[in-house]
């Protein structure tokens, strides 16, 4: 029965969210069109907007902001205090984006919408509530104080090129909804891992994509009595016997392999038949564990993992050894419908990076998970997506009044 009630309050919800998003007037032309309200889209508008243009946001979800309430396990991890555009794919093209203030410009933007963030381990921030929605309802605020039109349940089916602006059609998803244009002096394509069809037609060149940050399907030492259990471990990617990278952090043991954000993180790297080693006492020596576990690995390890370890191995120096360096085989990705963020997207080779716009299509620009630009876990992928839609944003906005 309560699970009945979920579905039907879900459904009211998504009715009523709809019903909203009927009853918001687009405007036949505009200055900015900003596709996409996720994290990047929103700053983005916010920035155009503030600067004078007459901006409207087309969102294909219900309500504009949705994705962000899911990051950070509905925390919303929205920066990390250690950016360096050397964890990025695109390090040189980041690095001219985000400028020598990246961070303190992102702090400068939250504060300024009303919030600020607590820092916590390995640099990652969240707003004080600790709650996703904080972050998006500030944003939406302030777009709205901007006077930016925030249209969801709207997908853009095309962008066209009409004589020094844009045309662009757009479906409308609730019942009875039809087709609508309308005219962009400038065009943000802030679309999140899915550019799809929306920049077809125009000549941009773009990498598929494909699903990042996720666990790893792993062959070798099976124990199954561990699916569910983290350790605090060193990851080693390997390749023909050379390192690659090497993440500290959580790991998580599953079924089919591992899990955890270490493991997400080496995911940007792995290879089908690379080798993932874990040293589960990153702290302590083998000399050391050694000396420490005579009778026991309990001092250091997990009961459950050190009990695990103890029984496929016959004394407790071969258990130390097997925690100091449990090996697996990489298989490959795995849960792919769970990734954090897709790699691919418009390639970056096309697009100032002064101002995001395309140098063959004055007018066009793009931001975000739109651009082939991906980091690892922990803030970085939200701090990109901030930065790169202020600086679409406000360049849209010079444009526009050109």
């Amino acid at each position: 029965m309560a699970r009945k009630e979920r579905k039907t309050s879900r459904g009211k919800l998504r009715a009523a969210q709809l019903d909203a998003a009927r009853h918001v007037t687009v405007p036949p032309s505009v200055d900015v069109c900003v596709i996409g309200g996720g994290a990047a889209g929103l700053s983005s508008a916010i920035e155009a907007a503030e600067r004078g243009a007459k901006v409207v946001v087309l969102e294909q979800a219900p309500t504009c902001g949705r994705t962000i309430l899911a990051t950070g396990n509905g925390r919303c991890n929205l920066v990390n205090v250690h950016l360096d555009s050397s964890l990025y794919n695109d390090p040189r093209f980041v690095e001219d984006v985000t400028g020598d203030s990246w961070l303190n410009d992102v702090r400068t933007f939250f504060l300024e919408s009303g919030l600020i963030w607590e820092e916590e381990s390995e640099g990652r921030c969240y707003p004080l509530s600790r709650q996703a929605a904080s972050v998006r309802n500030v944003l939406l605020a302030r777009a709205q104080r901007a006077q930016a039109v925030l249209a969801p349940a709207r997908t853009v089916r095309k962008v066209k090129r009409d004589g020094e602006g844009f045309v662009v059609s757009v479906a409308e998803e609730w019942e009875g909804g039809g087709q609508a244009a309308l005219h962009a002096t400038c065009v943000v394509v802030a679309t999140g891992g899915g550019v799809s069809s929306t920049c077809e037609g125009l000549g941009l060149e773009s990498t598929p994509f494909e699903p990042m940050l996720c666990p790893l399907a792993c062959e070798g030492q099976r124990l199954a009595e561990l699916d569910g259990r983290r350790a605090q471990a060193r990851a080693i990617l390997m390749r023909n016997g050379k390192e690659v990278a090497s993440q500290r952090g959580e790991v998580l043991f599953r079924t089919y392999g591992l899990s955890g954000i270490a493991v997400f993180n080496l995911s940007r790297h792995a290879q089908p038949e690379d080798d993932l080693v874990l040293d589960l006492l990153p702290t302590v020596d083998l000399e050391q564990a050694r000396s420490l576990t005579t009778h026991m690995l309990d001092g250091l390890l997990d009961p459950v993992i050190a009990q695990s370890l103890t029984a496929v191995t016959n004394t407790s120096t071969e258990a130390v050894a097997m925690a100091k360096r449990l090996r697996y085989s990489v298989l490959g990705i795995t849960e792919t419908e769970r990734a954090q963020v897709r790699r691919g997207g418009l390639r970056t080779g096309q697009f100032d990076p002064t101002t995001l716009e395309t140098t063959a299509i004055p007018g066009l620009f793009a931001c975000g998970e739109a651009l082939d630009v991906d980091g690892p876990c922990g803030g970085y992928n939200l701090a990109w997506a901030w930065k790169s839609g202020m600086v679409a944003g406000a360049s849209a906005a010079e444009r526009s009044h050109e």
